[in-house]
């Protein structure tokens, strides 16, 4: 059903225009598991028409009013008002509604969403244009026929909806098999490091996809444009074999201390007598387990790309500081703040990742590094 208003409590509001310098505003809440508003986005660029597809996941009570704004950068002082665009929801139901919006390119790079939540305000921006490299010019499908708008599936066929039925996709498949991020004192790795390509097809049709691999799925070969799309097990973005819940330990043990358990003849005994050894009751121990590998699922659903989220280097800090107290965005980099710590990430560009935040390390970090895992372990 189409509609130049968002249905339920979203009401659009035509207030004046003023410029928003995206870079100065705290939006630390976009990775906040309390926030009021969650927000998840897929863009697909079919001949000159855009598609975004948003995920708005909020509490019913509120009262939300919101805007949509195009502007060249987040630095911008001035914006516009998008007033010419379609709407269709896809999906709704008490807390949660997935909606397409559907318009003619825009000169703009960025489509910057305004929410108003009693008083309060929400900026969520959306990248338009990824600078050489194009979005894609079709997207994935769940088995319901809805589109997939988080960057990884569980499902183990899916649809794909592109300008022709019978548009050829090219699938490139990768084994998933990164390490896990180096500690901010360390060096980043190489994306080409880890990447074993093991299965090139093509389809046009419903495709069946191999758990724990990656996919990059393009319509021409030729062109700089294409999907990454992660493989998880049915379970994801959680943890359930001892394999997968040993290996994220490596944030904080030490080296023997994990090849200990990787080795031992019976590891979930040696892994629970990890976690018991430096607890003071069964009890606590559970509840350290529980809160990190929570932690671990919530970086697995904010940043997985071609690889787990908590793999990632925002996986990384994500998991050991928790979220953020203040974050700040510009075009190319984004800071992290945990009162007087920083960590400041610069986005860069490949095929596999449009946007890739690679951690500026530095041996300065080391002091505060060693301080938190001892902290996190005297805690624990």
């Amino acid at each position: 059903m189409k509609s130049t208003f968002i249905l339920l409590c979203f009401l659009l509001f035509l207030s004046s225009v003023s410029g928003i310098d995206l870079s100065k505003l705290n939006t630390s809440y976009w990775y906040d598991p309390a926030a009021p508003l969650t927000i998840k986005s897929r863009v697909a660029q079919v001949s000159d028409t855009l598609n975004v597809f948003l995920s708005i996941t909020y509490n019913p009570s509120d009262t939300i009013h919101t805007r949509l704004l195009i502007q060249t950068s987040y630095l911008d002082a001035i914006d516009q008002l998008l007033q010419v665009y379609e709407i269709d929801t896809l999906e709704g139901t008490a807390d949660h509604l997935l909606l397409k919006f559907t318009f003619k390119e825009v000169s703009e790079k960025l489509l910057v969403l305004e929410f108003e939540l009693a008083g309060a305000y929400y900026y969520y921006p959306i990248n338009l244009k990824r600078g050489r490299l194009n979005h894609p010019q079709f997207y994935p499908l769940q088995t319901n026929g809805i589109p997939l708008i988080s960057s990884f599936s569980i499902s183990s066929s899916l649809k794909f909806k592109s300008n022709h039925t019978q548009d050829t996709l090219y699938f490139f498949q990768y084994k998933a098999n990164f390490q896990p991020a180096d500690p901010p004192m360390g060096v980043a790795q190489s994306v080409a490091s880890g990447l074993l390509m093991d299965s090139v097809f093509i389809s046009t049709q419903e495709v069946s996809l191999a758990q724990n691999h990656f996919y990059f799925i393009q319509s021409d070969t030729l062109s700089l444009e294409g999907l990454t799309l992660f493989m998880g097990p049915k379970y994801y973005p959680s943890m359930k074999l001892i394999d997968e819940l040993i290996e994220p330990l490596t944030y904080f043990t030490s080296r023997s201390e994990l090849d200990e358990i990787r080795n031992a003849k019976d590891p979930k005994i040696v892994f629970e007598n990890f976690w018991l050894n430096i607890h003071i009751s069964p009890e606590a121990a559970g509840a350290a387990i529980r809160s990190y590998y929570r932690a671990i699922k919530k970086a697995n659903e904010l940043f997985t790309s071609y690889k787990e989220g908590w793999k990632t280097d925002r996986g990384m800090v994500y998991v050991i500081f928790g979220n953020p107290d203040r974050v700040f965005r510009e075009n190319k980099k984004e800071i992290w703040l945990y009162g007087d710590i920083r960590f400041e990430f610069k986005i860069i560009s490949n095929l596999f990742a449009p946007k890739m935040y690679v951690l500026l390390r530095d041996k300065g970090y080391e002091k505060i590094w060693i301080k938190k895992i001892t902290d996190l372990r005297s805690a624990l």
